[in-house]
């Protein structure tokens, strides 16, 4: 937010802007027991979504008011302080009180964390893999689309890369058929990537249950009202930064559930092999790479293979199978 607006910018807008995002990451957090305890401080409000929260006059007039204190918010203050000015003002005008959680971390040796990220792989290898990606997303775009724009649909449709995901020309089509027809693809992909997500943590499940019933009981038991780990992880792998490409939707969805049921991984010594783009690798595998370092091989995908090193992560070339 602070990148996008100059300084000394109006605090109305900065407001909105915050309460919105503050909605954001109550709902990728699953702290929806906040949102409905603000819903009944601020009665008869209603939070569906993160507008919602942001047009509530008591709350976003309150929160620009404390963003126009230079005690609480100094527009021209070092940047560096700005984002903890921040969140200290929207704490304030929420009246949270913000506490540190009880370590509840269940930790797992590093067999069940492969094994884990095997079960959440099987099914995006699977549904995700060209060409079978396109003709599902095809199929169920076209079952979502209005009738009336069936036509252009199949059009554009047409026009889609190997993965479905982009048109490789623009067709001549009316500007309200592409969107609807835009509509329609971006569901289905939405769609497709909830499916993978959603039989990918059962069979995790599955595999955490082996060893710890009460651990993969976590994962659909409320966090703090309705939502789970696996409503949350599910939600954030089918956000549009998340590539729809198996390995960072498998990705994303270890993080989730390693972050949201409190699971830790204990890495055991194993042996370290040289990188070599000859070479052939497997989830888990540690490799040594000439700039990159050590890391760990996170997943594979055709003649690729995503590796975590200390500074961050790197899609590296291997031999297939």
């Amino acid at each position: 937010m602070l990148e996008r607006r100059a300084i000394g910018c109006d605090s109305d807008p900065l407001a909105r802007d915050l309460l919105a995002g503050f909605f954001e990451v109550c709902q990728r957090t699953g702290l929806d027991g906040v949102i409905a305890e603000l819903e009944q401080a601020f009665a008869p409000l209603e939070l569906t979504d993160g507008s919602a929260l942001a047009d509530e006059p008591r709350i976003r007039d309150a929160l620009a008011a404390k963003l126009d204190t230079k005690a609480d918010f100094d527009h021209g203050g070092p940047r560096n302080a700005k984002p903890r000015q921040l969140t200290e003002c929207l704490v304030a005008v929420l009246s949270l009180n913000v506490i540190d959680e009880p370590d509840r971390t269940v930790t797992f040796g590093d067999e069940v964390r492969l094994e884990v990220l095997a079960a959440l792989s099987g099914p995006a290898e699977a549904e995700l893999a060209v060409p079978q990606i396109r003709e599902a997303i095809v199929a169920r775009g076209r079952e979502l689309c209005e009738q009336r724009y069936l036509e252009p649909y199949d059009k554009i449709s047409a026009l889609l890369d190997d993965r479905g995901m982009r048109m490789t020309r623009q067709p001549k089509i009316a500007l309200d058929a592409v969107q609807a027809v835009q509509l329609a693809l971006s569901d289905a992909r939405r769609g497709i990537v909830e499916k993978v997500a959603r039989a990918g943590i059962d069979r995790a499940k599955q595999v955490i249950a082996r060893v710890d019933k009460d651990a993969a009981a976590r994962i659909d038991l409320p966090i703090t009202l309705k939502l789970t780990p696996r409503d949350v992880a599910v939600k954030r792998a089918t956000e549009t930064r998340v590539p729809m490409v198996a390995s960072a939707i498998v990705l994303s969805l270890f993080e989730s559930l390693t972050e949201l049921a409190h699971l830790g991984w204990r890495a055991l010594e194993q042996p370290v092999r040289p990188y070599a783009a000859s070479q052939t690798f497997a989830v888990g595998d540690l490799v040594e790479h000439p700039k990159f370092g050590r890391g760990s091989v996170l997943s594979t995908a055709t003649q690729r293979i995503e590796v975590e090193f200390s500074e961050g992560k790197h899609t590296l070339v291997h031999a297939r199978k």
